[in-house]
């Protein structure tokens, strides 16, 4: 399929410069092994409000290259805080908007569902991207959509697999609708569009035991931001993200142990009957 997102390709040094930083979205899913778990999503966003000095850029954390300090907070209509507004007026029901968080000037926005078995999450999963006005849950093929494998009775083997693009159309109806609906471009209008207003900074899927984790990280090493790249800020990169998981699975094995337990009863009764009877 076409890359329809391509937001890592496409973020523009102008944003930087006009001392705008996009909103960091992390994603993190916890599957049982019967795909039973919680999706939550946080959003962070540097709100300048917060902070009596000037917040660093990111691409500039020294502040010798004249990047400017990041201004957010003047690019949302009503302030950073209007965001959990729009959240809890548009969200779907199934998902709960928490009550938002602060570290430093760092204001945190938190979302989460959850899902009693892999058949629900995909149901949920597809109504998030069916939101989007842009793209859909057909544009997308078998290989892309998200997938859990489990084998074994007592010993389960899981494997998951989903696609960045995939897990990025899902968010699409909440960057659509803050974009549309209370996003002001202010002095930055025609330098920024919809995909650069935040970033997927971080993917957590933890399957049984086993967890797949990719962050986003500062590389010195790296260019300045220039068109066709974030520069210093490596966000997540992994076209798919995939993990196997395994785990007893302590249904099955209780019930082995129990049923070995009364067998073993069973057995021993007899021999005691027997004994007795002959004695």
């Amino acid at each position: 399929m076409k890359k329809i997102f391509t937001l890592f390709a496409l973020v523009l040094i102008t944003v930087a410069l006009s001392a705008c930083w996009p909103a960091e979205v992390s994603v993190e899913t916890n599957f049982n092994m019967d795909g039973s778990g919680t999706r939550t999503i946080v959003i962070d966003i540097m709100d300048d409000t917060l902070s009596e000095d000037p917040i660093p850029n990111p691409e500039d954390p020294d502040g010798d290259k004249d990047k400017g300090a990041v201004l957010n907070d003047v690019h949302v209509t009503g302030g950073i805080l209007a965001i959990q507004t729009w959240l809890e007026e548009n969200a779907p029901d199934f998902i709960t908007v928490h009550d938002p968080k602060v570290d430093g000037y760092h204001r945190f926005f938190k979302m989460s569902y959850t899902f009693k078995n892999f058949d629900d999450f995909l149901d949920k999963y597809k109504t998030l991207v069916n939101l989007s006005p842009t793209i859909s849950w057909d544009d997308f093929s078998d290989d892309e959509l998200p997938s859990l494998k489990v084998t074994g009775t007592f010993k389960k083997s899981a494997t998951y697999s989903e696609s960045r693009d995939l897990l990025m159309a899902s968010l699409d109806w909440a960057v659509d609708g803050i974009w549309n609906d209370i996003y002001d471009e202010a002095d930055l209008a025609g330098f920024v569009e919809k995909e650069n207003i935040w970033a997927l900074a971080g993917v957590k899927i933890t399957l049984g035991k086993n967890t797949f984790n990719e962050e986003s990280y500062y590389d010195e090493e790296l260019p300045d931001g220039d068109e066709g790249d974030m520069g210093k800020i490596v966000y997540v990169e992994s076209e798919t993200f995939t993990l196997k998981g395994e785990q007893i699975d302590p249904v099955m094995t209780g019930v082995t142990i129990g049923g070995g337990i009364v067998l073993l009863a069973l057995i021993t009764v007899g021999l005691v009957f027997i004994f007795k009877k002959r004695v």
